[in-house]
């Protein structure tokens, strides 16, 4: 039964029920995150130089050596790319070779690689750059909610979105992948249930007036919760061909950008500031760690306490005790 289910070729590019070793490397990945498997998908394809990961073979993912993936550092530097861009592309390639490494058998002790070129760059790597994510005031996040016209429906639903994401702290992938069916309740209380990084199911809580935008906006694109229920929630209102169909992040980052300049705030703001904004406020309103945490679903709570001494510093700055002026 396991020789079946399982073909087990080192000199082979196709293994494992018949699929090419990449495309079935990303299929496992996307399994947790499909943007996370597109993203890999996207550096493996630019370091190789080709337009389908099918063109990759496994002899030329042998013939990479440490010199190849230190070039490739210096290459990117040189590109003038981010230090965060260029540590996310190498990590890339390194996930794929050492999920390879992990290919082995135990009766034959056949391995398809026995090293990893991009598994040791510590010292080549650029030292990531943590610029300070812009994020709102609370005044600002009453500004750019209430500048919104809302007589069209392309502008109750570019306000839903932003007050959903200023009052959840909810990511852009969180955001578009709702579906109707997923504005619910839970034990008596509003909610939407979640898929967040890693896949894992959560719910979140909805404030009154936001539940009232979300319903109001399902209304107005002549939907209902039960017909419609597979629908996803916000969709396009254009008529460049995306009309009525599942919103991308792009689109969620340029309509950010579009509504602050309306607005009259300067500040170069994306999906991602509305979460920072969101978890800022909170820290601001007294919540506790725990209670942040848990809102922002942060996995380590060492990524909330970051938050917590951004405030923190700026609140209890020592700055204030100097009186020259």
């Amino acid at each position: 039964m396991l020789n079946k289910l399982i073909e087990f070729n080192p000199n082979s590019d196709v293994f494992l029920n018949n699929k090419n070793f990449i495309s079935y490397f990303l299929e496992i990945k996307s399994r947790k995150s499909i943007y996370t498997a597109k993203s890999y998908e996207c550096d493996i394809k630019d370091f190789f130089c080709v337009n389908s990961i099918f063109d990759i073979t496994l002899e030329d993912i042998k013939k990479i050596t440490i010199l190849h993936s230190q070039n490739y550092i210096i290459k990117l530097m040189d590109k003038n790319m981010s230090s965060a861009t260029i540590n996310r592309k190498i990590s890339s390639l390194s996930a794929l070779y050492k999920w390879l490494l992990k290919y082995q058998d135990n009766s034959t002790d056949i391995h398809i690689i026995k090293y990893n070129p991009f598994g040791n760059l510590k010292e080549e790597k650029p030292v990531i750059n943590n610029k300070e994510t812009e994020f709102l005031t609370k005044e600002e996040c009453k500004i750019l909610l209430n500048s919104i016209d809302t007589s069209t429906i392309l502008g109750h639903r570019n306000k839903t979105i932003l007050a959903l994401a200023l009052t959840t702290a909810l990511r852009k992938s969180e955001i578009i992948n709702i579906k109707i069916k997923h504005i619910t309740t839970y034990t008596g209380y509003d909610v939407v249930k979640v898929r967040r990084k890693g896949g894992k199911e959560d719910i979140v809580k909805l404030q009154k007036n936001v539940l009232a935008m979300i319903n109001k906006y399902i209304m107005l694109t002549k939907r209902n919760k039960v017909s419609s229920g597979e629908e996803y929630l916000f969709i396009g209102h254009s008529t460049n061909g995306n009309n009525k169909e599942k919103l991308n992040a792009s689109t969620l980052n340029y309509m950010i950008k579009k509504v602050c300049k309306n607005a009259g705030i300067d500040k170069n703001l994306q999906v991602h500031s509305t979460r920072h904004t969101a978890i800022t406020l909170a820290i601001l309103a007294g919540a506790t760690v725990e209670k942040v945490r848990d809102f922002a679903a942060h996995k380590n709570l060492a990524t909330t306490n970051r938050y917590i001494h951004s405030v923190e510093k700026l609140k209890n700055n020592a700055g204030d005790l100097i009186d020259v002026l």
